[in-house]
């Protein structure tokens, strides 16, 4: 049987900040949220989808083929 996926779409919306930024940090202050919110938004998906979204480098994040 399939395994229902359910992210939310603030998760979503995280996603593609941190995925434009390239930084959680950057994207939190453009979001006016904390860094840690959209940590955690973005390891819940990873999480929900069963693979990393990104590669945690020291310059920043790259997205993965996840």
């Amino acid at each position: 049987m399939a395994r229902k996926l359910r992210i939310h779409s603030p998760a979503i919306h995280y996603f593609d900040m941190v995925r434009r930024c390239q930084s959680i940090r950057e994207a939190s202050r453009r979001l006016n949220v904390a860094s840690s919110a959209v940590n955690r938004q973005i390891l819940k998906l990873e999480d929900e989808i069963g693979a990393p979204l990104f590669e945690r480098l020291p310059g920043g994040l790259r997205l993965t083929a996840a």
